[in-house]
């Protein structure tokens, strides 16, 4: 009788184990997710994305819907600057997005207070008028 409980325990615990393993899998993907099965609300935040969607690794994609479904609670600045960063994005060619993530991983390296004196000169830059279009010029 102990010895047919021990196999029980045994087979579930492999039967736990055998199901538990293929997610631990680092070689698995996350599934990729059709534009056509993206629900319309969420379509239409990611609007800038759509031709690229199908080529877009399964964890962006669930990154993206992630964003698209707080996209409705925030404030309007928010939603003004996710809609400008998605557009930004989308018009890049795929050389820029990896010369963007290789930046964004260096930066994320970098100590907070450099992180900040960085971020303050991108946004001061940001605001001044580009050479030749200030005041008096055509």
């Amino acid at each position: 009788m102990a010895q047919e409980r021990i196999r029980l325990l045994l087979g579930a615990l492999a039967t736990c184990l055998s199901l538990a393993a293929p997610a631990a899998d680092p070689g698995l993907k996350t599934p990729q997710t059709p534009w056509s099965r993206l629900p319309t609300a969420d379509r239409q935040v990611l609007a800038p994305l759509a031709s690229d969607w199908d080529k877009l690794p399964g964890y962006q994609q669930q990154r993206l819907m992630t964003a698209a479904r707080k996209y409705p609670t925030m404030r309007p600045i928010q939603q003004e600057r996710f809609q400008s960063r998605i557009r930004d994005w989308a018009a890049m060619t795929p050389e820029q997005r990896k010369a963007a993530r290789e930046t964004f991983q260096g930066l994320r390296k970098l100590p907070p207070s450099k992180q900040h004196e960085l971020r303050e000169r991108w946004l001061e830059r940001k605001a001044a008028p580009a050479p030749g279009t200030g005041p008096g010029r055509p």
